[in-house]
């Protein structure tokens, strides 16, 4: 993919069928475990497409009702600076990473911050970077970080969800951290992108 021979998804098809030949070659593919991995994948699937049904049904109903403009309107009638607005969008984001997806989150506020960061002029690459990083800091979130729970699922019994909690601390103060940085110093942000404009 990195050298341009795949599109992601087939890329993500590649290793599916990688990880399948290798399942065969351990002699770990047997008819019991398939079922048991397609019964998860089907209850994954449905649970993220009734997710993105509903994010998608939200945005559009914004978007045909005028509440985002007249959002924008709102907001905009408020005096905040580019500043101002783009923290609190943050802070919403982190917010909402302690209890939602990061596709339902996408979804949900993506319709209303982005003629938001359009009306005030505010740099979208600058803009998209915080927001994958509050997206990445959200799966890292108690109580319901993704990652949090994929820890919890392939570590031994003994380690709980407050050692867990404990360990991912660290990478909790650097993600912040770096937040900050790109807040404050948006060159760290746009540069690479401004050499190729």
């Amino acid at each position: 993919m990195a050298a341009g021979w795949a599109t992601p998804t087939e890329s993500a098809a590649i290793g599916a069928f990688a990880t399948l030949a290798l399942a065969l070659a351990y002699r770990a593919l047997t008819l019991e475990n398939l079922l048991r991995s397609l019964r998860g994948i089907i209850a994954i699937s449905g649970m993220i497409l009734f997710i993105i049904v509903g994010a998608t049904t939200f945005a559009q109903i914004l978007s045909f009702s005028g509440a985002s403009s007249g959002l924008v309107e709102v907001i905009t009638q408020q005096g905040l600076s580019p500043l101002a607005l783009v923290a609190g969008m943050m802070l919403i984001l982190l917010f909402l990473g302690l209890f939602v997806d990061q596709v339902s989150m996408m979804m949900i506020t993506l319709p209303i911050f982005m003629p938001l960061v359009q009306k005030f002029g505010i740099d979208t690459v600058w803009f998209g970077v915080m927001f994958l990083i509050c997206m990445q800091l959200g799966l890292l979130l108690p109580p319901h970080g993704l990652l949090l729970m994929t820890m919890k699922g392939v570590a031994p019994p003994e380690v709980t969800m407050a050692h867990i909690f404990r360990a991912v601390t660290p990478y909790l103060v650097m993600s912040l951290m770096v937040l900050a940085l790109v807040f404050f110093v948006p060159a760290v942000a746009v540069w690479l992108p401004q050499l190729w404009r």
